[in-house]
């Protein structure tokens, strides 16, 4: 499913191997193992989540969490208040497509998103 996330700052807990960083999720829902991407390119993917020293398989828009990304160096490839959003694989982005009407109006707001940041790269992705 469609995410996007906000780094808060302030919340890097550690930079690097992997890096953990207090991550503020605007809109949409995470699971452990999805891609992260950043500016239409696929950064990392989420090795695990927790909120107060609770692991989570998945989170939901509107909390704050502590999220693990492994070959990922903050100060590198991040920086706090960066936006990421969940990497979609093109077919999944096809299939999504096909049931909007079964997600929320967020969601197909973040795949707009998603889909402009990777057509600056491929300009017929995901048609």
């Amino acid at each position: 499913r469609p995410c996007k996330m906000r780094i808060l700052s302030n919340y890097v807990l550690r930079q690097s191997n992997p890096a953990i960083v207090g991550m503020e999720i605007m809109a949409g829902s995470i699971k452990v193992g999805c891609a992260v991407m950043k500016d239409g390119k696929d950064i990392s993917h989420v090795k695990s989540i927790q909120h107060e020293k609770e692991s989570l398989s998945s989170v939901e828009s509107g909390k704050q969490v502590a999220i693990s990304l492994p070959n990922l160096t903050v100060g590198r490839q991040i920086h706090e208040n960066d936006i990421l959003y969940s990497g979609i694989p093109e077919p999944d982005f096809r299939k999504l497509k096909e049931f909007r009407n079964l997600l929320k109006k967020e969601e197909i707001d973040i795949m707009k998103e998603i889909a402009e940041a990777k057509r600056k790269q491929n300009p017929l992705w995901g048609m």
